[in-house]
C-alpha cells in the first residue's frame, strides 16, 4: 500500500466530510451573485448593519413575525464586519452565511460522530448537505441561517449532562440557550425541553446548584434587549399580556392539537422530500419510531429516544395553545433530531437477519433522495439574484425615480449607500 492510499484509507472519513460539505457549500452558493437575492428581512438586516458601522448602538434585533417581539442584535454584529470589508455592499451577508454554513456543517458532524458514530455522522451531513429543504432555508443570509449548527449543539449539551452525567455542559447549555434566543423566537420551545429533559438527571440537587450558578451566562444575552426595552419605555409584560390576549386559544383542546401536529412534524416532511406523499412521511416515521422506542429494551437507548422526542412532543403540545399563524422554519431547531430519528430507525433494520439484502436497497432509497433533490440545483441561473437587483436599482435610478428609504427594499438600500459613497469622493 503506497502512502498515499494508505493516507486516503486513513483518513477516508475525513475526505468524505470534505467532498460532501464542498458539494453542500456549491449547491447553496455557486455563483451566488446571480441566484440569491435579497428580500425584506436582508434588507432590513442590511439597513441595521449600516447603522452600527455608521456609529450606532444598535440594541434591537430582527422583531418576530408574531407577537411583534425583538430578537437580539447579534445576527446585525456578526454582519458588521462583512459589510465593512465590502463597503457596505449587501454581498457582505452572503460571504457571512458561507461561513455559517460551514459552522452548520462542522457542527453537526461533530455532534453527531460523538452521539453515534462516524457513518452516522456523514450520513447525516449528506442529507443537510443536499435536502433542498435545508439548502433553500441556509442558503438566505438572515438570522435563522445558524439555527441547525447551534440546535445540534444544544441537543448534545442536553446529552451530556442527561445520558452521561456530564455537569460541566450546563453552563455551556445555559450560554447557548440565551445565545440561541438572538436567532429565533423557538428559543420558547427550548426552555421545556431543557427542564423536562432534566427529569431523568442523576444528581438533581447538583445540577440546580450549576444551573443556578449559569444563569448568568444566559441572562447576559438578554442585557441588549432589556436596556433597548427600558430606553424605548417599551413593557415586556404589556407586549405579553398583548401576545395571550391575540393568539392564546384559551386551554388545551384535542381536536385543535390535533389540527397542529401537522405543523410541529412538518420537518419531517421538508427534509424527507420523497415523492409523491410526503405528508405520510410526516407521521409514518414518527409512529414507527414511537413504536421502536415503546419496546427498546436497551435503557441507555430508551433515555436517548426520549431525549429526542421531546424535540417534538413539546412544540406539539405548544402549537395546541397558540392560534396564531405558523411556518414550517418555527420548528427549524428539531431538524437535526429528524435526522437522528432516521439513524436510530436505520439502525435497527441492520440489525435483522437478512440485512446484506436490505443495505442495497437502503442506498438507492438514499440514492434516489439526493437526485429528486438536488438534481435541478447543480446548473445554476446565469442572471438573476443580487446582479439583477443592482441592474433593476440602476434602472430606476436612471429614470429619475425616486428611492427614498423603505426598511424592506433592496433597490432603497443600494440607492442610499451608492449615494454616500458618491458624496465620499
Amino acid at each position: 500500500m503506497s502512502k498515499y492510499t494508505k493516507f486516503i484509507w486513513n483518513y477516508k472519513v475525513y475526505i468524505a466530510l470534505l467532498l460532501i460539505v464542498l458539494s453542500g457549500l456549491y449547491l447553496r452558493f455557486w455563483d451566488f451573485n446571480n441566484n440569491i437575492g435579497f428580500g425584506w428581512d436582508q434588507t432590513r438586516d442590511a439597513w441595521k448593519t449600516r447603522d452600527i458601522l455608521m456609529g450606532q448602538v444598535v440594541l434591537n434585533g430582527p422583531r418576530t413575525g408574531v407577537g411583534h417581539f425583538y430578537l437580539g442584535p447579534l445576527w446585525y454584529y456578526l454582519l458588521a464586519p462583512f459589510y465593512f470589508i465590502t463597503k457596505l455592499d449587501p454581498v457582505g451577508a452572503i460571504y457571512l452565511n458561507i461561513f455559517v454554513n460551514i459552522f452548520n456543517f462542522g457542527a453537526f458532524f461533530w455532534v453527531t460522530k460523538k452521539i453515534y458514530n462516524d457513518y452516522a455522522a456523514l450520513f447525516a451531513v449528506i442529507i443537510l448537505a443536499t435536502s433542498k429543504y435545508l439548502i433553500s432555508i441556509t442558503q438566505t443570509p438572515w438570522n435563522v441561517s445558524p439555527l441547525f449548527g447551534f440546535s445540534a449543539l444544544i441537543f448534545y449539551s442536553i446529552y451530556k449532562v442527561v445520558y452521561k452525567n456530564d455537569y460541566k455542559f450546563i453552563p455551556v447549555l445555559a450560554f447557548l440557550t440565551g445565545l440561541f434566543f438572538h436567532l429565533h423566537f423557538a428559543v420558547i420551545f427550548l426552555i421545556p425541553i431543557i427542564l423536562l429533559s432534566f427529569v431523568f438527571v442523576q444528581h438533581k440537587m447538583k445540577a440546580l446548584i450549576i444551573g443556578i450558578k449559569s444563569l448568568p451566562l444566559f441572562l447576559i444575552w438578554l442585557l441588549p434587549i432589556v436596556i433597548f426595552d427600558l430606553q424605548t419605555k417599551n413593557s415586556n409584560t404589556n407586549l405579553f399580556s398583548s401576545f395571550l390576549k391575540d393568539y392564546y386559544v384559551g386551554g388545551f383542546h384535542l381536536q385543535f392539537f390535533l389540527h397542529r401536529l401537522h405543523d410541529a412534524f412538518i420537518q419531517f416532511q421538508t427534509v424527507l422530500a420523497f415523492p409523491p406523499k410526503q405528508t405520510m412521511l410526516k407521521f409514518l416515521i414518527p409512529i414507527v419510531f414511537l413504536i421502536f422506542a415503546i419496546f427498546e429494551k436497551n435503557k441507555k437507548e430508551r433515555l436517548l429516544n426520549y431525549l429526542v422526542s421531546l424535540w417534538f412532543i413539546v412544540p406539539s403540545i405548544l402549537y395546541a395553545l397558540y392560534g396564531g399563524s405558523t411556518s414550517e422554519y418555527y420548528v427549524l431547531l428539531n431538524a437535526p433530531l429528524v435526522i437522528y430519528i432516521l439513524i436510530y430507525l436505520q439502525k435497527k433494520i441492520l440489525l435483522v437477519k437478512f440485512k446484506y439484502v436490505l443495505i442495497p436497497f437502503l442506498l438507492a432509497i438514499w440514492g434516489f433522495y439526493i437526485f429528486y433533490n438536488t438534481h435541478d440545483l447543480w446548473v445554476k441561473s446565469s442572471y438573476g439574484g443580487l446582479h439583477k437587483d443592482k441592474d433593476v436599482t440602476v434602472t430606476l435610478m436612471n429614470t429619475g425615480m425616486k428611492l427614498g428609504y423603505n426598511e424592506g427594499d433592496i433597490h432603497s438600500y443600494l440607492r442610499q449607500i451608492w449615494s454616500d459613497a458618491k458624496k465620499k469622493k
